[in-house]
C-alpha cells in the first residue's frame, strides 16, 4: 500500500496572500486541491490523508467528496515535524509506503511520484532532490565563513518517500528528544537511524514550494 500525507497545517505568512497559500486560488483552483488531484489521479497512491491547521478543517471538508482516495483529515501540529508525526500515528492500521508531501506544491508531477515509489522498492526512504544553481555559503554572523563545493549538496523536495515501519520508528525516537526540532522529514531518519540509506531521486524544476507571494 502506498500511502500519500498531504501536510497543510501551516498559515503561510510570508506568502502574505491574507489567508495560508495552499488555499489561494491558482488558475481557478485552490492550490491544496491542484495538490490533492496529483495524487488522487496516481495508480499508484491508494490512500491520502490530508494534515490541516484546526481552523480550516471545515474549508477542507468541503472539498474532500471530490477525491475518492482521500479518507481521513487530521489536525496538525505548531511545527512541521509534528504534522508529520500526526501522519505517522493516521498510518497505524496501514503497512506499506508513506508518501509526505508538501501541500504548497501543486505541481509535482506523476512522473515524479513513480520515480519515489519505484525507489522504495529498493531503499527504505526516497527524496527527490535538484542540483544547486547558486554558490553555496556557510554564514559567520554577517560575514562569510567559507564557500562550500556546491557539487557535494543538493536542494530537497517533496514528496519524501519512507517504508512506514522506518518513519515510524524514526518519529517515535525523535518524539522522546526534548532537543527535536526537524524541518524535513529525511532529516529525522538520517539523525535518529543513521545506518538506513536514504536514495536520492531526480526532482522537478516545476515542483516548486510556494513560500512568498512571488511564488504565488
Amino acid at each position: 500500500m502506498n500511502v500519500a500525507a498531504i501536510l497543510s497545517g501551516g498559515t503561510g505568512t510570508r506568502a502574505k496572500a491574507g489567508m495560508p497559500k495552499q488555499f489561494v486560488n491558482l488558475g481557478g483552483k485552490m492550490v491544496i486541491e491542484r495538490t490533492i488531484e496529483a495524487f488522487n489521479a496516481h495508480p499508484q497512491i491508494d490512500e491520502i490523508i490530508v494534515v490541516s491547521h484546526p481552523d480550516y478543517t471545515g474549508m477542507l471538508k468541503e472539498i474532500q467528496l471530490a477525491y475518492e482516495k482521500w479518507h481521513l483529515t487530521v489536525e496538525g501540529g505548531s511545527e512541521r515535524y509534528l504534522s508529520s508525526w500526526a501522519a505517522i500515528r493516521a498510518c497505524e492500521n496501514f503497512k506499506g509506503n508513506l508518501l509526505i508531501h508538501d501541500a504548497a506544491r501543486p505541481n509535482v508531477s506523476s512522473e515524479l511520484i513513480s520515480r519515489v515509489i519505484m525507489a522504495l522498492a529498493d531503499f527504505p526512504a526516497a527524496v527527490p532532490v535538484l542540483p544547486l544553481t547558486d554558490t553555496l555559503l556557510e554564514a559567520d554572523g554577517d560575514c562569510v565563513k567559507c564557500v562550500p563545493l556546491r557539487q557535494k549538496f543538493r536542494n530537497a523536495q517533496t514528496p519524501q518517500g519512507f517504508h512506514l515501519d522506518v518513519i515510524r520508528h524514526a518519529f517515535q525516537l525523535a518524539m522522546n528528544d526534548v532537543n527535536c526540532c526537524f524541518t524535513d522529514d529525511c532529516s529525522v531518519v538520517l539523525h535518529y537511524l543513521p545506518a538506513i540509506k536514504v536514495k536520492m531521486v531526480n526532482g522537478d524544476f516545476s515542483n516548486q514550494k510556494l513560500t512568498y507571494h512571488s511564488d504565488i
